[in-house]
């Protein structure tokens, strides 16, 4: 039994190598001799809740048992519901500041929504900023599993690029056998049984490095890094900056949050009356904010430049979010201006208090000094806007059709059917509403959800049409929330396409017409759900 045992556990760690053999690990080498000659091992392992769950990151206790003549620290740096978005900015705080010998990093899963692009850009910034450091540490890329599988190709380029160790957790799973449920408690969060089968995969990728460290004493020096694979410039500057200090009227300091997700924090800035105005001068090219959540708190409006502002709430649940509210932007000053909103006031899902914990921004170096020109979306008028629902029954839908029948394959969700019409749409010859068969909507508030109507969790695609009326016209701004995919006209215009990861809710600027506006809505679901909700703010500026 035991010879087995031995047998099984040999062909799972060939397999596993197998999949790591393009990366050379000559940097692990390298951290492994220093620590085998008794120089300190400094391990950090950053990533999802996958990571946060890890304990040691997995191998923490093992590298102390390989190397007893080290004084080997471990820091788990997992944050859960977080990606590389995010890493790039926690990286300063959450893994340098430890002067790391070694780093894991595991985000394949929660980089999962991102685009190809954001993707490869956000690692590549992650292990660039690395290995630029005086003493680089080592990296390992850590793959982790999931159901319904994991596109790792994203992460696997970057870490063949640039000579990394992988280690292919979803190979792994596979060869060992038995049920999902036996190690995992979810589709992708492994149970002790899971973790435990994550740390004898880690350990036996790295255990042959040991040997080769113990063998000689390697000695790595500092390569020329290749040119980049991502086209638009890494964000190797990127950091957190603390809220908790700004001194400004109707916001104040509190010390700590009465959670677990406390620990993510060095404190927050809070304000919690309507109209609440902050000003923050950024220089840079991309700026975001990171903030705590809670049911009970409110939201806010943020615009840089004056430009067009995103609503954020902050009461979709409890723990923490970070936002992105402007990329790629010119390299000088900016003005972020965040507001509570002041209409609207018997609504609680708009008020409430609001707790921002850090001002995230990258691009920094290089950028001048030279102020952007501010557009219209002043601090006065996003807090005067009135955001009206269009009720969930003002909504007449076609019944969702399934993407099977259309496709004959099966598919978590129907993104591949977004550009394939099934009725003809506004623009072609054919098109007509007589045509269609129509249903009128029901829902609580203005919440249209077709998976309920239809009573089918298929990833499928439908219609829906409602009109708004306008006594004057002029610019208007449209929220909306869609779960996932979408098309909308105005008045037979095309006037958006949700294809990606998109802000929820998503805010559209538009012209509105005097007297009655058509709108034609096509919705794509995702895999969690399949439903929208709209709002309309008319600003009363004639066209």
């Amino acid at each position: 039994m035991m010879k087995r045992v031995v047998l099984c556990l040999g062909l799972l760690l060939v397999v596993v190598c197998r999949a790591v053999a393009s990366a050379s690990g000559d940097d692990v080498v390298a951290a492994f001799a220093r620590a085998a000659h008794g120089e300190p091992l400094r391990y950090v392992a950053i990533g999802g809740s996958i990571t946060q769950a890890s304990g040691d990151g997995w191998v923490g206790e093992w590298l102390r048992e390989q190397f007893p003549e080290s004084d080997v620290t471990v820091v788990n740096s997992g944050m859960s519901a977080t990606g590389s978005s995010l890493g790039i900015f926690r990286i300063d705080r959450d893994v340098i500041a430890h002067q790391p010998d070694l780093v894991a990093i595991e985000y394949c899963v929660n980089d999962g929504g991102g685009s190809d692009e954001d993707v490869v850009r956000y690692m590549e910034t992650l292990v660039v900023r690395l290995k630029s450091l005086p003493k680089p540490p080592a990296i390992v890329i850590v793959e982790a599993a999931s159901q319904g599988g994991v596109n790792l190709e994203r992460h696997r380029r970057v870490a063949r690029h640039y000579g990394l160790i992988e280690v292919d957790m979803q190979v792994a799973v596979d060869a060992q056998g038995g049920t999902w449920s036996d190690y995992f408690s979810d589709t992708v969060h492994p149970n002790k049984a899971g973790h435990e089968l994550y740390a004898k995969t880690m350990s036996g990728v790295l255990a042959p490095l040991v040997e080769r460290a113990r063998s000689s004493r390697v000695e790595i020096k500092p390569a020329m890094l290749p040119a980049p694979l991502s086209v638009k410039p890494l964000l190797l500057d990127a950091r957190m900056i603390p809220l908790q200090g700004y001194v400004t009227p109707g916001w104040r300091a509190e010390a700590s949050l009465p959670a677990w997700w406390n620990r993510f924090f060095q404190g927050v800035l809070t304000a919690d009356k309507p109209g609440a105005v902050l000003k923050i001068p950024v220089r840079g090219t991309t700026i975001g904010v990171f903030s705590a959540l809670s049911k009970d708190y409110g939201s806010f409006y943020a615009s840089v430049d004056g430009g067009l502002p995103s609503h954020v709430f902050t009461n979709t649940r409890d723990g923490y979010s970070y936002t992105g509210f402007a990329s790629d932007l010119p390299a000088r000053e900016h003005v972020l201006t965040l507001v509570l909103p002041a209409k609207n006031a018997e609504d609680p899902k708009l008020n409430g208090p609001v707790k921002l914990g850090y001002l995230l921004v990258a691009g920094e170096t290089g950028a001048s000094r030279e102020a952007s020109p501010q557009g219209e979306f002043t601090a006065e008028v996003m807090r005067d806007l009135v955001f009206t629902d269009i009720a969930a029954s003002a909504w007449h839908y076609t019944t969702p059709v399934p993407v099977e029948s259309m496709e004959g394959l099966q598919t978590v969700d129907a993104r591949s059917v977004l550009f394939n019409p099934v009725w003809p749409e506004p623009g072609d010859v054919q098109f007509s509403l007589e045509n269609m068969t129509w249903k009128q909507a029901t829902g609580d508030g203005g919440l249209v959800d077709l998976r309920v109507l239809a009573n089918s969790d298929a990833p499928a695609v439908a219609y829906a049409r409602t009109t708004l009326r306008s006594e004057q016209g002029g610019a208007a701004i449209i929220s909306l929330d869609v779960d996932y995919y979408a098309q909308l006209w105005l008045n037979g215009e095309r006037v958006l396409v949700l294809d990606g990861p998109h802000p929820r809710p998503l805010f559209l600027t538009v012209q509105l017409k005097s007297g009655v506006n058509e709108l034609y809505l096509k919705t794509c679901s995702g895999s969690a759900g399949h439903n929208f909700d709209m709002r309309v703010a008319q600003l009363g500026i004639a066209p």
